[in-house]
């Protein structure tokens, strides 16, 4: 099977779940920001930990291969700045505006445009920035497991471990937030 055709499909299963669980609503992004409802931060604390325990298991097997890419931690800060805004303007993270979309709502595809026209832009000004005291200082390629020295067996272990912490952590979440928030 084409590797386009393996992201299309899980993407399909992706935002299917994001629909189920109506991900995707401002009520939910709002109550998210206030504390008052926990469905999204349960949601990627789990995906954070699925993700890896699968991600790492391929790697492990020799199914995918990492092309890890540097760190930059002002180019991350300045674009968590500029995505935090957008994404407060919009009332949509980026992975729920096309689900949004495809239910038919089209003030998620002027966010979904608007991303479009702030990568262009980014493209364009790339050369200017990466010259530039904003590129700040490269850390290099850090994972977890390599700031431990890990590798083979050891690392899938780890990251196995780190991924049922994230997994674990929902479950914590969950649990709090039916004690004290309901």
């Amino acid at each position: 099977m084409s590797t386009i055709i393996t992201a299309f499909i899980i993407g399909l299963f992706f935002g299917a779940i994001m629909q189920l669980a109506q991900l995707d609503r401002l009520a939910k992004v709002i109550g998210a920001f206030l504390l008052k409802d926990l469905t999204i931060p349960k949601a990627l604390l789990m995906a954070m930990g699925v993700g890896a325990i699968l991600i790492y298991t391929a790697e492990y097997f020799g199914f995918i291969h990492f092309h890890i890419k540097p760190f930059y931690p002002v180019g991350i800060a300045i674009g968590g700045i500029i995505f935090g805004i957008g994404m407060v303007i919009v009332g949509y993270c980026p992975g729920s505006m096309p689900e949004a979309v495809g239910e038919g709502r089209i003030d998620a595809l002027f966010g979904i445009i608007a991303g479009i026209i702030g990568g262009v832009i980014f493209t364009m000004i790339f050369p200017v920035y990466e010259n530039s005291f904003l590129h700040g200082t490269v850390v290099g390629k850090p994972v977890l497991a390599d700031l431990f020295g890990l590798s083979g067996t050891s690392k899938w272990l780890f990251s196995v471990f780190v991924g049922g912490v994230f997994i674990g952590l929902a479950f914590l979440v969950d649990k709090l937030e039916k004690k004290y928030l309901q």
